[in-house]
């Protein structure tokens, strides 16, 4: 479809969304230690390899007994103690306790445990001052999850609970997808590296340090290339490394129709597909998505918040399909609106907001597409429809990139 991308209609979120994850599919799946498995997608199933807990034990410090034998005012005989990580060889017979510690194996014959805070104990007599019921203070066998049960499903994150559920239920290796490795480029002969010297109409770049740091929350690599100037042959040349190096491609700038926007000209120069460039949302309506050797390119507006939101709620699914996870969509939540949000448009607008910890949600400042001041203060999204406006205390849904 090379040089008629200019005659492409303007597609709603949902469509171009749909477009892309259509063609998207995960990495590969590789096998690793548990232990290198924090913050991978599971590519397979995992079940327990054994009962949790994976014999009855104690949930207190105190004595085993037999309750029938342990009302108020008993007194046993304690014959011995099962310190955590040991068993008691015999069975416990009638009249006989045993001193026990939380994570103690249960004796034979024991069907309750004492709290020891309930005892009075003069050398091995044992005076109950609390009676118990029958299977008090024990947790039983596989009574949290049993040994060939579905622990982790593929398409999971594994986060710190299910490291802790995996490692606890004996698993030792996991099959997770690679981590897609995302390269990041900026194209203009405005920008500089923050702390250069700026010159004549030069301005600090600051795109990238932001959608990379946005592609390692989604649990990708992204690799940062230098800074592109605007000329066909300087775009090509860094599309090339950057497709031979990574699996994915996100460009900030040169996205729209001026004599100096080059990504979707080199895109095709190298072989490349352009699959669309609009979409009909404020700010970012620029907005590429294309392939080269079956890699996709994300390329997003150059002012600084359309880069952002075009990220949030168009590239992020997209790499997150890349890294196996089956929760494409950003946290929300309910909140109530502080201040009215009016969008006079005619394209749907992400105004950004700030959603303090009651809930209440806060216009973060100046709406427009190159206001950054407000980016260091906003933590979520507001999806307005066009030409609508939200009151105060309308009630909203809140799109969340900052927990």
């Amino acid at each position: 479809m090379a040089g008629n991308w200019s005659e492409m209609g303007m597609h709603s979120l949902e469509e171009a969304r749909a477009a892309m994850l259509a063609g998207l599919e995960p990495m590969a799946a590789e096998s690793v230690l548990l232990a290198q498995s924090a913050g991978r997608v599971l590519a397979a199933d995992v079940a327990a390899a054994v009962d949790l807990p994976r014999f009855d034990n104690s949930a207190m410090d105190g004595y085993a007994v037999i309750a029938a034998e342990a009302g108020t005012g008993a007194q046993l005989q304690c014959v011995g103690e099962v310190p955590a990580g040991s068993a008691f060889e015999n069975a416990l017979q009638s009249g006989q306790c045993l001193r026990i510690f939380t994570g103690s194996p249960l004796p034979v014959g024991a069907n309750a445990v004492v709290m020891q805070e309930d005892t009075r104990v003069e050398a091995d007599c044992v005076e109950i001052t609390e009676g118990v019921k029958p299977f008090e203070h024990i947790r039983l066998r596989g009574e949290d999850v049993k040994e060939g049960e579905p622990i982790g499903r593929a398409g999971e994150v594994m986060h710190a609970g299910r490291l802790q559920l995996l490692g606890a239920a004996g698993v030792a290796r996991v099959e997770v997808y690679r981590r897609p490795i995302v390269g990041v480029l900026a194209t203009g002969n405005e920008l500089r590296e923050p702390g250069e010297a700026l010159g004549e109409g030069g301005i600090h770049e600051s795109n990238r340090l932001a959608l990379a740091e946005l592609i390692r929350e989604t649990g990708a690599e992204a690799r940062v290339y230098p800074l592109v100037n605007d000329t066909l042959d300087a775009t090509k040349a860094a599309l090339r490394q950057a497709f031979d190096e990574c699996d994915a491609v996100v460009t900030s700038g040169g996205v729209s129709v001026g004599d100096h926007d080059f990504v979707k000209p080199a895109l095709e120069a190298l072989g490349g597909e352009l699959d669309f460039w609009k979409v009909r949302i404020k700010p970012g309506k620029p907005f590429v998505y294309g392939r080269l050797r079956g890699k996709p390119l994300f390329g997003v507006p150059g002012n600084p918040v359309s880069a952002m939101v075009t990220f949030l709620v168009l590239v992020r699914p997209g790499i997150l399909k890349l890294t196996g996870t089956t929760d494409l969509e950003l946290p929300a939540h309910p909140g109530v609106l502080v201040d009215p949000l009016a969008n006079r448009g005619d394209r749907r607008h992400f105004m950004r907001v700030r959603v303090d910890a009651t809930g209440q949600v806060h216009a973060a400042g100046l709406q427009a597409s190159h206001a950054v001041g407000p980016l260091g203060q906003a933590n979520a999204l507001v999806d307005v429809p066009p030409e609508t406006t939200l009151t105060e205390g309308a009630a909203v849904t809140v799109l969340r990139f900052v927990s």
